[in-house]
Formats: structure tokens, sequence, C-alpha cells
């Protein structure tokens, strides 16, 4: 006893602190996962993407086709988490969602456990529109309106993620390619975002189907009305949005232009080059062409 006793007092303290950090940081992680296990359905589906990849947009208008063509307009920017919840980083969550229907469909930003989804939309966009877009997120959001963009991605690029505002966030190129490799033995539906702006209707059949969702012709040309540029931005001027909870505007929109290549017109060529340079390989094995 007396050794032990010696033994343990030999260890520096905060060592033992950490030594105990981990260790109840490893039972919770196997307790979470126990609880992922125990309440993930096989029809469930997770929608995961970069921020600003089209995420929202896209749960929008599945929203609207759960709702089967949402004819009372309950499907709003604002209410969009009660039918497709966030669970960002928290996947346990999906125990408080057991009365929505089958097939459930979440949000999750930052998976914890993707190995065990049943089925997964991936959301993937051109990183140079994304980051972009992201900045501006990051603005309204925080507040920040002294650093430039070219900073901002410069950081990104550096760290992987803004760690002061979103740490656990995956670098755009090593999400792809997790996500493409996971699709080689986990049923993953890639999506383009811009093939969503092409032919809104023609992705939702593709999406619907491998859902599971049985969606009427017009739920789905509701949803393709519903789900324009034009049509969102009202609602949320109207409601606002989930993501920005004040006054609708009053900091900026969530739904900032829509546009495929505004990036072209923000982005310095020092920055282009930077997240090409970055990207490039990545871009290029999905199909998007570099710029410099």
């Amino acid at each position: 006893m007396r050794t032990r006793h010696r033994m343990r007092d030999a260890v520096p303290r905060s060592w033992r602190r950490v030594a105990r950090r981990v260790l109840l940081s490893r039972w919770d992680h196997r307790r979470d996962r126990r609880e992922f296990r125990r309440y993930v359905r096989p029809t469930d589906v997770f929608v995961v993407g970069h921020p600003k990849s089209g995420n929202t947009w896209i749960a929008y208008m599945l929203a609207v086709i759960l709702k089967d063509g949402d004819v009372g307009s309950q499907v709003t920017m604002a209410s969009i988490g009660h039918f497709i919840p966030a669970i960002h980083g928290n996947d346990p969550q999906v125990s408080s969602f057991d009365t929505l229907s089958d097939p459930r469909i979440f949000r999750n930003e930052w998976p914890t456990y993707p190995h065990l989804y049943p089925q997964t939309l991936y959301l993937v966009r051109d990183p140079r529109a994304v980051l972009v877009s992201y900045y501006h997120h990051y603005r309204v959001t925080t507040g920040d309106t002294a650093t430039p963009l070219d900073a901002f991605i410069d950081t990104y690029l550096r760290e992987g993620c803004i760690r002061s505002w979103e740490p656990r966030l995956v670098r755009w190129d090593k999400q792809v390619a997790d996500w493409m490799e996971r699709g080689n033995h986990q049923p993953v539906m890639v999506v383009r975002y811009e093939s969503v702006h092409q032919d809104r209707r023609g992705v939702l059949r593709e999406v619907t189907r491998f859902c599971g969702i049985h969606a009427t012709d017009a739920s789905i040309a509701m949803a393709d009305e519903r789900g324009s540029f034009e049509s969102m931005r009202l609602d949320e001027q109207r409601s606002g949005a989930e993501a920005y909870p004040q006054e609708p505007g009053r900091k900026g929109w969530f739904l900032r232009r829509g546009l495929i290549d505004g990036w072209e017109d923000e982005l310095s060529l020092n920055s282009r080059r930077a997240i090409e340079t970055e990207f490039g390989p990545m871009m290029q094995a999905i199909g998007y062409t570099l710029d410099t």
C-alpha cells in the first residue's frame, strides 16, 4: 500500500489531472456512441457538408417535401429545425427526436460517428465560393467586421478551421476526401451545389429516392418553387433565419447572393492562388476548374 502511495505521489498532480480528464473523455465517448447506436434508425439520413455548401438550402426543400408540399406554409427559414433538426457535433441528440416520422433527416456539419450513419447526403461546393460565403457568415455571427477576407482565408488554410469560432470543423479538402472514400463502403450520395442550381427539380427527385421519401410530383414541384433564391429570401425577410435569430437582415442576410460564381468579384488574386494551391488536386478530382 505504501509503495502504491509513493508511486502515486511521484506522479505530478497536473499529470494525474490530465489522465483523469482523458479517462473521463473516453468514458463519455463510449457512452455517447452507445446512445447513438441505440436511437439511430436504419432509415435515418444525415445531411453533411462544409458550412455554406447548400446544407440549409437542401434541408429547406426536403422539409417542404416531407410536409407534402407544405400547404400551410409551416416550413420557414426560421423553423427548418422543427422538421430537419441540426445536431452539429452532437450525434446522440437523435434521441431527442423520437416523434419524427421515418425517414428522419438530420443536418450535421461536424459528425461524431459518421461510420455509423445509415445514409448520408454529402453536399459539396466550389471551395472558392464556400470560403467567401463562410467569411460573411463569420462576420455576422461573431460581429468581427475588422478581419479582411484575405486574412480570414489565410488563417483557414493554415489552421484548417477558424479555431476561435468553429474549432471542430474539418478543412474542405480533407472533408471531401473522407466522404468520397466513405462512399466506397457506405451509402453516400454526393450532391453538388452547382447541380442544384442548374436543376433543382431533377436533383430533388434523385435525393428523395435516395432518402426513401415517397414524394409526389406536386410536392417536388412546390419544393422546387419554394427553393428559388427569390422565394427563400422573401421567406427570410418575413420570418428571419434559423442561424440569425436577431431581427431579419439587421446584421446581414443568411441568403446573401445566391450565385454560383459570386466569388469571382470578391476574391483577390492572392486568395484565389492560395485556395487553388491548397485544394487544387481535390478540386480537379471532383470536376472544378482552376482559375489561376
